[in-house]
């Protein structure tokens, strides 16, 4: 206790990897703005913090996915030379950060946990099933491995009227299929043969019922247990089926209890984030879990909600303290929100919803204050498209090649 509050009261050097996504960079600014260092480790040549004002040093190191030993060796090498206080992994490159917890422990506080925690969490099938183990709501599921097993899909209504297919180890809903059990037995078995190779021992998928609601997301850090920062927000614009690009907080009990429930039932520390579906009769499901970063730390905003999470978490814990964002907070990602109105404004009345919205809401990356990120934003797409292009994979999927985690050992 003694030690983290002379953490949190001295200017403290702070290191963060994934400067690539945007939730980073309002991290970055908001240690900066809080009188912190702050240090950036990223193996993409081009991300949004490498030109922020708030960084005061970026480092290139190895693809973690490719070479995992260079990685966090490299990462240590920079922990104990800068004397960083405190790491905090904010994307997926925090499966390979976890691998070296003890290593790099002994240096700094890492908010990670274990490598075989983080792994539970984010395959979607061992995640229902240690849900489900704490008596908390997911929605019917099973997991999927063989042809056999895809195939017999097309006979089966045990599991609702539609099914969700996704693969256990996936991310952006890049890859979910949906099937109805409405449609006719030969196109189901059409749609689902088409599809089948996807599936293997190693790389099975999961059948989830389809339940129909409002979307909830939640973002939350958690310590030992507790929660101490808490935010929800429901998913009101996207591109497709991915992530939500505009973020308004919600005062929503039943999900915040959820959580709460779980993170006491895992005694988890880090950030954690849930997907969440909730009936018009209010029953509500978790579909997947993010244990990392995601974009509901935007509502926190870059003016120092969270520090006082990452550096005093023991005095939040023990005085029962939950961070929240203010009910007026509003954010969104510009670029892709003006996608998502051309693609899902269809009247007079939903463009002028969509217009109120975009004017109220603050671009995460732009900052008069600090305007390179936002430049760099074509450097990056520029970048993801070459890589697209080199390996045949979406726009999408090349943002995150390099640091990619689907199980491996």
């Amino acid at each position: 206790m003694i030690i983290e509050d002379a953490i949190a009261k001295r200017r403290s050097t702070i290191m963060l990897t994934g400067g690539r996504a945007p939730v980073t960079l309002d991290l970055a600014r908001s240690f900066h703005n809080a009188g912190h260092r702050v240090l950036v480790a990223e193996s993409a040549r081009y991300h949004v913090c490498r030109v922020s004002r708030a960084v005061e040093r970026n480092f290139l190191v190895p693809a973690p996915n490719t070479d995992t030993e260079a990685f966090l060796q490299d990462l240590e090498s920079i922990v104990t030379s800068e004397q960083v206080d405190v790491l905090i992994p904010t994307c997926e490159e925090i499966f390979f950060v976890a691998k070296g917890l003890d290593r790099l422990r002994r240096h700094c506080k890492v908010w990670t946990p274990p490598i075989k925690q983080l792994g539970e969490l984010h395959d979607k099938w061992r995640f229902v099933l240690l849900a489900r183990r704490h008596g908390l709501t997911v929605p019917r599921s099973e997991l999927i491995s063989t042809h056999e097993e895809w195939l017999t899909l097309a006979a089966k209504e045990r599991l609702g009227e539609c099914l969700v297919l996704k693969p256990a180890y996936s991310r952006f809903a890049s890859r979910v299929l949906f099937l109805s059990r409405e449609d006719h037995p030969d196109k189901r078995k059409r749609f689902l043969a088409n599809n089948m190779n996807a599936v293997t021992p190693q790389t099975p998928w999961v059948a989830q019922q389809r339940i129909y609601g409002r979307d909830i997301c939640t973002y939350s850090v958690a310590f030992e247990g507790e929660l101490i920062a808490h935010t929800a927000y429901p998913s009101r614009y996207r591109i497709g089926q991915g992530a939500s690009v505009y973020f308004e907080p919600i005062e929503h009990e039943r999900s915040r209890e959820w959580v709460r429930k779980f993170v006491k039932a895992t005694q988890f520390t880090g950030q954690i984030a849930f997907d969440f579906i909730e009936e018009e009769g209010g029953g509500l499901f978790a579909l997947e879990c993010n244990p990392r970063a995601t974009s509901g730390v935007h509502l926190f905003g870059a003016s120092g909600g969270l520090v006082q999470a990452f550096l005093q978490p023991n005095a939040l814990q023990k005085s029962g303290t939950v961070l929240t964002p203010k009910m007026s907070s509003r954010a969104m990602l510009a670029a892709p929100m003006f996608a998502a109105g051309f693609r899902s404004i269809r009247n007079f009345r939903e463009l002028g919803a969509w217009s109120r919205a975009f004017r109220i809401a603050r671009d995460v990356v732009y900052n008069s204050m600090d305007m390179r990120p936002f430049a760099e934003q074509l450097r990056v797409l520029a970048e993801a498209w070459r890589t697209s292009r080199k390996h045949g994979i979406s726009l999408v999927e090349a943002t995150t090649i390099d640091i990619e985690w689907n199980g491996d050992a």
